[in-house]
């Protein structure tokens, strides 16, 4: 993070905790951090971020009120679009606000990365060898049973990424043990929702907070928009805005008659993600990059 600030914020208690949580995920995607005590202090409203009561019951645009508009787009279930990106606006805006303040203001990825992609696997079990008599007539050599996990692996080594894995009650303790030593991240935390359908969720490219309107604060929920088949247009996005998503392709596709086919697929696609800049993690690493 490049600054960390302390929000003065104005207006009825309960907007401002909506407000507060909303400008915290917008600050923290331009890598700035929010802290109760921090080196610079932010006053919302401002000339840039208006205020108008009004606009936090109502679904108007996003001129009244551009934080009443990001918080109803970041809390909400769904978004009108596949690729809407109705809060990229207001990202700007607030992108804005603290350059009036000199803040620094720098993509939040480390290296220069333009944006963060992290990639998730849905494990697979793994079938054990055959024992016993019909174990013993195979007349070949049985197969490794970690070997698409293997060469997964070696194909994301080239471009320095590390990808977590799903699901992983599939696997034995012993085969669990075997594929971290690979170097896949096995601690997905229960924090961390994959968006369950292809596109910029809740209208943002960057990973965003739950929100609980019923006790009217944020949940410790993170979620990700999801890339899948059509990755290079919201790669194109992504980039557009230095966000972050979700690339999703599950160990299967890496298994079978067209396993080997698929992976040379995904490693070309790593190549072209790589050269656009991309910081290859997991979602963990993510996570605490904005939000340390």
């Amino acid at each position: 993070m490049n600054e960390v600030v302390r929000l003065a914020i104005g207006g009825p208690a309960a907007i401002g905790a909506r407000a507060s949580a909303t400008l915290t995920d917008l600050l923290a995607s331009s890598g700035i951090s929010v802290a109760h005590t921090g080196s610079v202090v932010l006053d919302w409203p401002s000339q840039t971020l208006p205020f108008e009561a009004t606009a936090w019951d109502a679904r108007g645009s996003a001129e009244a009120d551009p934080i009443a508009f990001a918080h109803h787009h970041l809390s909400a279930r769904s978004t009108t679009g596949v690729w809407a990106n109705p809060v990229d606006a207001i990202r700007t805006r607030v992108g804005d606000w603290v350059a009036a303040e000199r803040l620094r203001v720098t993509p939040p990825w480390p290296a220069g990365a333009t944006c963060a992609i992290a990639l998730v696997h849905e494990a697979c079990a793994i079938t054990p060898p055959r024992r016993g008599v019909l174990g013993r007539l195979r007349r070949s050599a049985p197969a490794n049973p970690i070997a698409v996990y293997s060469e997964l692996a070696t194909v994301e080594k080239r471009y320095r990424a590390t990808a977590a894995l799903r699901s992983i009650d599939l696997l034995e303790p012993e085969q669990q043990a075997r594929v971290r030593m690979l170097g896949f991240s096995l601690g997905a935390g229960v924090g961390i929702q994959i968006a369950g359908r292809p596109g910029f969720r809740r209208g943002t490219a960057f990973p965003s907070r739950g929100y609980d309107l019923a006790t009217d604060r944020p949940t410790d929920t993170i979620e990700f928009p999801l890339l899948d088949d059509a990755v290079s247009d919201g790669l194109a996005a992504l980039l557009a805005v230095g966000g972050a998503a979700a690339l999703s392709v599950p160990i299967e596709h890496f298994g079978g008659e067209h396993g080997p086919a698929e992976l040379v697929l995904y490693d070309e696609l790593l190549s072209r993600l790589d050269a656009a800049g991309a910081w290859l993690t997991t979602p963990e690493a993510i996570v605490e990059r904005l939000y340390p």
